[in-house]
């Protein structure tokens, strides 16, 4: 989401200074690994989807991609599955080309896109209550909800078709292409790096990254209201802290216009780590590396990010993104005064 040159349009990156302070030396790159950051990205052609199994009769219907199985209950429209499977088939693609170790797809068989009637059916199988997407890292599957996503009821007063929410299916795909690290990375981080690669996707498959500032802005500003004048977060060191189990809870017994905070933050966090400057992205690199390597997970997060320094960091964002159009307020952490 940078220009040609790996760096912000804006001559001066405020997020670099503080972000440079604890970060380690620069390291060659890994062979093979893209060494700028794109500009953008486009599918050479429209991905293919085949009909696998006839469904009915109690068997789902499967379709499979190059790298996905889709299976439904129900079956899809030729229009559905088409922009599904082009969209679906970028992600790993884009990964790919971001000069970060991002991409650990599942290994074996394509990899399971598991598709629900409803919530009901959603949340038996074992999906998050009020969500319409969620990763089972435990199946290595994505799990939808054709209701709110490949078949959305009608927006109230419109002659328009349903619109499939393909944020939603980008963000599920970045987790299920992340696979292998996903259980030992920090959730603040897979969450935010999902929302990422979300906000930059324009629309089937074609992802932008030269206007980052303005895309990262708009994202969140479409996802939550103004509190006044401005958008109310939780903090970074409580997002920090939270992990799988107290994410998952604190999604799930939000209301339904808070429960999208805790992303924005972590979207913050993630855009800071990956435009903060060339010395914070080699450590993010350097700590993607060390979790591959299965090195204690907290250990990293504090390296790249000290305890110390997250409140300064706070502070940072908040300087950084007011003349940017994005007024923030982070909430304290709740057991602070």
């Amino acid at each position: 989401m940078t220009p040609p040159s790996s760096k912000p349009r804006f001559p001066v990156n405020p997020l670099a200074i503080i972000l440079c302070l604890c970060a380690p030396l620069l390291h060659a790159q890994e062979p093979g690994t893209p060494s700028k950051w794109p500009t953008s990205f486009k599918p050479r052609r429209p991905a293919t989807i085949r009909l696998i199994q006839q469904g009915g009769n109690g068997q789902n219907f499967s379709y499979h991609t190059q790298h996905f199985e889709l299976r439904s209950p129900t079956a899809l429209s030729q229009h559905n599955i088409s922009h599904f499977a082009t969209t679906a088939e970028s992600v790993p693609s884009v990964l790919a080309r971001l000069p970060l170790p991002l991409l650990g797809m599942p290994q074996g068989e394509r990899s399971k896109v598991l598709i629900y009637p409803d919530e009901a059916s959603f949340v038996q199988a074992g999906g998050a209550s009020g969500a319409a997407g969620y990763y089972s890292g435990r199946q290595q599957a994505i799990m939808l909800r054709a209701d709110t996503f490949l078949i959305p009821p009608p927006r109230a007063g419109s002659k328009l078709p349903p619109k499939a929410d393909y944020d939603l299916l980008v963000h599920e795909f970045t987790h299920l292409c992340m696979h292998r690290d996903l259980a030992y990375l920090p959730v603040w981080f897979t969450e935010g790096t999902a929302e990422y690669i979300a906000a930059t996707h324009a629309n089937k498959g074609v992802y932008q990254f030269s206007n980052i500032n303005s895309i990262i802005r708009r994202h969140i500003q479409r996802n939550l209201p103004l509190d006044q004048d401005h958008i109310t977060l939780p903090g970074i060191a409580e997002t920090i802290a939270l992990n799988h189990k107290t994410w998952r809870t604190r999604i799930e017994h939000a209301p339904a216009e808070d429960s999208y905070r805790s992303y924005a933050t972590s979207l913050l966090i993630v855009h800071t780590l990956f435009h903060g400057g060339p010395k914070r992205r080699e450590a993010t690199r350097l700590f993607l590396n060390n979790i591959r390597k299965r090195q204690p997970p907290t250990q990293q997060t504090q390296i790249l990010i000290p305890t110390a320094d997250r409140e300064k960091l706070q502070n940072m964002i908040i300087s950084y993104w007011k003349p940017r159009g994005l007024r923030i307020k982070f909430l304290p952490a709740p057991d602070t005064p």
